[in-house]
C-alpha cells in the first residue's frame, strides 16, 4: 500500500513539474505573438516560473489585448478602406488581359473598343452612353436624311 502511494506521489509530482513548466512556456510564447517587447516576453516566463498560478493570473491581466498578427490584419484592412483605387495607371483590358492604360479607348494589343471620346469635352465614355456624364453632350450621331443624300 505504502508502495502504491510512493508512486502515486511521483507521478502526481510530475504532472506538477510538467504542468508548471507548460504554464511558463505558454505564457512566454503568448507574449512573443503580443508583443515585440523583450521586457514582457521575460517577464512572462519569470513570474509563471516565480509563481505559477498567481503568476499566469498576473500574465492574463497585463498582457496585450490582441496579438500582432491580429493588430497587422487591422491595419492592412484599413489601409484597404482607404484606397480609393483611382491610385493606379494600369488597368487590365477587359478582351485580352493585358495591361493597359487608364485613359485608352481601345486595347492596343487585341484593338478591342470599350469607349470612345466625348465630342466636346474629350473625355472617355462608353460605348453604349447617348449622353456625356462629364458635359450633358449628346453623343448620338446626327440622322442623316434620305433626301439628302439623294440629291447628289
Amino acid at each position: 500500500m505504502l508502495k502504491n502511494l510512493g508512486l502515486f506521489l511521483v507521478v502526481l509530482g510530475l504532472y506538477a513539474v510538467i504542468l508548471y513548466l507548460a504554464i511558463a512556456y505558454w505564457a512566454l510564447k503568448d507574449a512573443r505573438s503580443r508583443t515585440e517587447s523583450v521586457g514582457l516576453h521575460y517577464f512572462a516566463l519569470f513570474v509563471n516560473l516565480l509563481v505559477p498560478l498567481l503568476g499566469l493570473l498576473v500574465y492574463l491581466l497585463v498582457r496585450p489585448s490582441s496579438t500582432l498578427v491580429e493588430r497587422r490584419a487591422l491595419e492592412l484592412e484599413a489601409e484597404a478602406l482607404t484606397q480609393t483605387g483611382d491610385e493606379t495607371e494600369e488597368r487590365p483590358c477587359p478582351a485580352c488581359g493585358r495591361e493597359i492604360e487608364k485613359g485608352f479607348v481601345l486595347c492596343p494589343y487585341c484593338h478591342t473598343r470599350f469607349a470612345k471620346l466625348c465630342p466636346s469635352c474629350h473625355k472617355s465614355v462608353r460605348l453604349g452612353w447617348t449622353l456625356c456624364p462629364y458635359c450633358a453632350e449628346s453623343l448620338e450621331m446626327p440622322q442623316v436624311s434620305r433626301a439628302a443624300g439623294n440629291q447628289g
